[in-house]
């Protein structure tokens, strides 16, 4: 089976409208993601005054520079998109006018410390709701320049924010990281003309000028959302080849696992200029065996955990996953919805503050019945569960499906 259905990929397309609005050019995509989330932050920027036109995948943005974003006449608002509140947040820091910004109740109740910390050390003004959005961002304040900052906990997100708001102010920074987490951004604005290395865990931009690229960016598809369908082939042991596919290194820890669990996968490269993509092929897979996730791979898998849980419960020997607290402050607490819905499909979990151990492999698998407390990778793992279990699924809040993987519903029927 070949699969080339897969949307493009969530983290990159957020960031494709982010930094193309940000340079003064115009910039073509393709591959965007049409979901609730990513058209979110495409909205923002209309709002602060860029033209972007968009024809199916593709979006074609008109930038013209920072100088020329105007303050917004609303409150800004991300839906669910915990990437979208912090990466643009770290923009708005920057600019010379008041903002505020939200999103749906579930962001609402997401906490913004880990941006409103640093951004506050390096110059910003910045509240919240007790660190809860909304966040009112205060204009006219000029960031440090030169400003070094240490993150705690190694987090994307925080670090995409730090570097956008030099950005948009216009100076440099240094960031370090204490292990390796996803460089979209880095790797875009590289893209885009910034200097910018990375030396031993030392994020530094020392130019953050941007000059829009002449030819057109292909945003690969999604290896998160790929996983979900990956999986599925495994644990009905049916190969499939998955075309496209973003390779970035800091996000195949998933295949990583996978491999050390005894799946038979391959990787066909391609090339392409900024982000690594290319075809992952899944053979046939006759035993699987649980494992250890290794805790120098947490970061990097961690929003394909919940997938990796359903694909433990039909492995044989016990999945053990340590180090993985974030994902209590995910979209939901995800630690525990890991646990419910296990448990609801009848298999045996016991949980940990950082994690879970999951025995296999389910010997009845129930039909499921469970909350997903409107979390889409949630959702998406129940669905996953019962189409490879062959039971049946009733899952509350699977309308979040949409904020990530809007055909995926219309992918699992043909699956």
């Amino acid at each position: 089976m070949i699969i080339d259905a897969i949307p493009g990929d969530k983290s990159i397309s957020h960031r494709a409208i982010i930094i193309g609005s940000l340079t003064n050019g115009t910039t073509t995509f393709d591959g965007f993601l049409k979901s609730e989330d990513c058209l979110c932050t495409l909205e923002i920027f209309r709002q602060l005054g860029v033209e972007i036109s968009m024809d199916s995948t593709t979006v074609t943005i008109h930038g013209k520079g920072v100088s020329e974003l105007k303050k917004p006449k609303n409150q800004l608002h991300v839906g669910n998109s915990g990437t979208g509140i912090r990466l643009i947040s770290g923009v708005l820091a920057g600019l010379p006018f008041d903002t505020e910004i939200t999103g749906d109740a579930s962001i609402q109740q997401r906490p913004m410390d880990r941006i409103i910390d640093p951004l506050t050390q390096m110059g910003a003004k910045i509240t919240g709701n007790h660190g809860l959005p909304p966040l009112k961002i205060q204009g006219q304040t000029k960031l440090k320049n030169g400003w070094v900052y240490h993150m705690p906990v190694a987090s994307a997100q925080v670090k995409s924010c730090i570097l956008l708001s030099a950005i948009t102010t216009g100076v440099g920074v240094s960031v370090h990281e204490p292990e390796p987490c996803r460089d979209h951004t880095e790797r875009m604005l590289q893209l885009f003309g910034a200097t910018l290395t990375t030396t031993n865990g030392v994020i530094e931009l020392t130019d953050p000028s941007l000059t829009a690229p002449v030819e057109r960016i292909q945003i690969p598809a999604d290896i998160s959302s790929a996983l979900f369908f990956i999986c599925l082939s495994l644990m009905t042991n049916q190969p499939a080849t998955f075309k496209n596919i973003g390779l970035n290194p800091s996000r195949v820890g998933c295949l990583t696992v996978l491999k050390m669990m005894g799946a038979d996968i391959n990787i066909v490269p391609k090339k392409n200029s900024y982000e690594p993509m290319g075809d992952i092929q899944v053979g046939a897979t006759h035993t699987l065996k649980n494992i250890e996730v290794p805790l120098s791979l947490i970061p990097n898998v961690i929003d394909e955990l919940p997938i990796l849980a359903i694909l433990a419960t039909a492995c044989e020997g016990t999945m053990i996953v340590r180090g993985a607290q974030e994902l209590r402050i995910k979209e939901s607490d995800r630690i525990d919805g890991i646990c419910r819905l296990v448990n609801a499909l009848g298999g045996n979990i016991k949980e940990y503050e950082d994690g879970f151990d999951i025995m296999g492999p389910i010997t009845s698998p129930q039909n499921i019945h469970f909350d997903a407390h409107y979390d889409h990778r949630l959702a998406m793992s129940g669905l996953i569960a019962a189409k490879a279990f062959g039971t049946t699924a009733n899952i509350e809040g699977k309308d979040s499906i949409s904020t990530s993987f809007p055909n995926f519903l219309a992918l699992l029927d043909a699956s």
